[in-house]
């Protein structure tokens, strides 16, 4: 098997992140937020859409493009950007934010 057919098979094999945010939750529990592992691919188009002096800009991008509900719908549209922006708690989006880019330590020693 070549290289990148391995590589490619181990993107395929890492499960959907799922993300527990209480603060957007309710009586029923926290919000869970879904999220695919981040690729280059992601990394490029956020910097394309953002400008490096604007890390919420980033942040609010990065939500819009890579947060899900459970059915795999998006959660937040281009439209919502402005709220994300200025209406929403930064810390609660900087964590999500976080969790979808974290790259697993552990997984990575594992497979070394």
């Amino acid at each position: 098997m070549k290289a990148i057919e391995k590589a490619r098979a181990h993107y395929q094999s890492k499960p959907v992140r799922k993300i527990e945010v209480p603060e957007w939750g309710d009586a029923k529990g926290p919000l869970i937020v879904y999220a695919h592992p981040f690729t280059l691919r992601d990394q490029g188009k956020l910097s394309q859409y953002s400008t490096a002096s604007n890390s919420s800009e980033s942040l609010a991008d990065l939500l819009i493009m890579k947060a899900l509900d459970e059915k795999g719908e998006p959660l937040f549209t281009i439209e919502d950007k402005h709220l994300l922006r200025t209406q929403v708690d930064a810390n609660v989006v900087a964590r999500i934010a976080s969790e979808i880019m974290r790259v697993d330590f552990e997984e990575v020693e594992k497979n070394s």
